[in-house]
């Protein structure tokens, strides 16, 4: 018999995926040095430009030839930005929702990793709590939903469904088990989500803690799962052994949750890719 019921397990899962969400799209959208926008208008100032426009005449100045080398250096590094997989740009518009899912698992697994290194982020609870498997858990449900997401699975009992297989092997019936959108369920999400639910305007800074404080939340609350924990998926097992290691134990923990990140990804992806062939 499973350690903790299919009900409080739905309990537990339904207000983290509907808290998703803003996270998803704060960390979508997070841009602290303008990359994105940069490399929108960029794209535009490509599109609208003449195809025969003449070239700019050859500076007979060394002043002149010093501006031009910066201004061709600068318009060579937005050229490449407005070709990037970034949000806003026109490359991302077109980009496969395969291509989507690996964006998604470097955003988050290097987002996570950030997290991990900001001293106190947790408060004083973060230093009894094993911090790497609450911002492990956090990631790898947050790809899930990502993917899930890209793929059009965007219900979320269909989501709820489908952290249960992926982290925890657990076929879960959401339908059975109350409404996926209760006050009760509100009410937590908002609760885990912060700020970021309520529409407010943050400072690139103020919005990335947001998120910081978010995904730290909604690992805590994943963490209440910890009799399930060792059925998520783990990272190789060199990388779990290195993790036990003085000095290196820190790379091998690192290394550990991004390989277990991108199993993670994987399964969801293949879930969701066979559930749309039947």
């Amino acid at each position: 018999m499973p350690a903790v019921s299919d009900q409080y397990m739905i309990s537990v899962l339904r207000p983290f995926v509907a808290a998703t969400g803003p996270v998803l799209s704060g960390l979508r959208d997070a841009d602290p040095f303008r990359l994105g926008r940069l490399a929108h208008r960029r794209a535009l100032e490509l599109e609208a430009a003449p195809a025969d426009a003449a070239a700019e005449p050859r500076p007979t100045t060394r002043r002149g030839r010093v501006v031009k080398v910066a201004r061709t250096t600068r318009h060579r590094a937005l050229d490449r930005l407005a070709t990037s997989r970034l949000p806003g740009t026109p490359r991302w518009a077109v980009m496969t929702p395969e291509e989507r899912d690996h964006w998604w698992v470097g955003r988050v697994g290097r987002f996570t990793s950030a997290i991990a290194s900001i001293p106190g982020i947790g408060g004083a609870l973060a230093r009894r709590l094993p911090v790497s498997d609450i911002l492990g858990l956090a990631a790898q449900g947050l790809v899930v939903c990502a993917i899930a997401g890209e793929h059009g699975v965007r219900t979320r009992d269909e989501q709820v469904r489908l952290l249960g297989t992926v982290l925890f092997a657990r076929d879960l019936r959401p339908g059975e088990h109350g409404d996926a959108h209760a006050e009760s369920v509100e009410r937590d999400a908002r609760e885990l989500a912060g700020d970021l639910d309520t529409g407010q305007s943050h400072p690139g800074d103020g919005k990335l803690k947001a998120l910081a404080r978010a995904v730290w939340r909604m690992g805590r609350s994943l963490f209440a799962l910890q009799e399930e924990l060792d059925r998520r998926p783990q990272g190789r097992w060199w990388w779990r052994s290195l993790a036990n290691l003085p000095l290196v134990g820190a790379v091998g923990a690192y290394k550990s949750e991004r390989s277990g990140l991108k199993r993670a990804a994987r399964r969801a992806a293949d879930l969701v890719r066979r559930g749309a062939e039947h």
